[in-house]
């Protein structure tokens, strides 16, 4: 029977398939009993990611599970420039918590001190999407899957677009998939935070996934999460980024050119209509 949503698979022979969220954080620190903002009770600190760490954690005054995304603060003089870009980050938290949709990761807070910003949100009790491709036989997804993913991030994007925000750094590790399949968009308003904690070009999304607008600084609407969504549905069809390099530069040249060799070669099946139209949305023309 076909499956209709993202579920486990069955055990590979070659190695091990853990449940739940701990396959998603194998590289994991141990728990600690640290707590955060003085009501977080750490329970797991995931391992350094590009914008800080995320851990998960206790509220201990609302009884629940949620993740919190910890990001250091550029150090030196707050200048007027600095926080008028937290005034910023704090808008755009502001807005993304507003997006309530099923396939979107709800944002709960933002809070700062001396040290760090902190971004806490909906704990989402399985694993991304790239940990998800990673165990799965040829890192690809059935089309039945391939469908729900598409459906999924889609409507998301599709809410999220009609309230006036943008993701700007769609891709695999920003899907998560909960245990009973349901597919939900993580880290909006990331870049702007992101940007406000002092990282460099933390505007500039992921190299492989970004459009070419995206990648020269130009301006930027809904086609650029359409282009990045298209690369992810690539990927998890083909088991292959066709724009994955080591740098933008690099990544550019690959837009360019087009993705090669073409989704057909990989899966006859989808050669006419689909095809067609992953390569319109993968165009480097907007």
């Amino acid at each position: 029977m076909q499956r209709t949503q993202l579920m486990p698979r069955p055990p590979s022979p070659t190695g091990d398939r853990r449940d739940g969220h701990a396959q998603a954080t194998a590289t994991s620190q141990p728990a600690s009993a640290q707590v955060l903002l003085g009501r977080y009770r750490v329970l797991q600190v995931n391992s350094q990611g590009g914008f800080g760490t995320v851990n998960v954690c206790w509220d201990a005054r609302l009884q629940r599970r949620v993740a919190i995304k910890r990001m250091p603060l550029r150090l030196g003089s707050h200048s007027p420039s600095e926080a008028s870009t937290m005034a910023e980050a704090l808008a755009e938290a502001r807005t993304s918590s507003m997006l309530q949709h099923p396939n979107i990761v709800t944002m709960f807070d933002f809070e700062r001190d001396d040290s760090y910003s902190y971004l806490v949100m909906e704990y989402v009790d399985g694993l991304n999407l790239a940990d998800f491709l990673a165990r799965v036989e040829g890192g690809v997804l059935t089309f039945d899957e391939c469908a729900h993913l598409v459906d999924s991030v889609a409507s998301a994007l599709a809410f999220a677009h009609e309230n006036g925000v943008l993701h700007l750094d769609i891709k695999p590790a920003n899907i998560m998939v909960d245990r009973t399949g349901t597919v939900k968009l993580a880290d909006f308003g990331m870049a702007s935070l992101a940007s406000a904690a002092g990282y460099g070009g933390a505007r500039g999304g992921t190299v492989g996934y970004m459009p070419p607008e995206q990648i020269a600084g130009d301006l930027v609407d809904e086609r650029c999460d359409i282009f990045s969504l298209a690369v992810v549905v690539w990927q998890a069809l083909t088991g292959t980024n066709p724009f994955a390099a080591r740098t933008a530069e690099e990544s550019l040249k690959l837009i360019e050119r087009g993705p090669n060799p073409p989704l057909s070669h990989y899966e006859p099946e989808l050669a006419g209509h689909v095809e067609e139209t992953l390569l319109r949305a993968l165009g480097p023309s907007p």
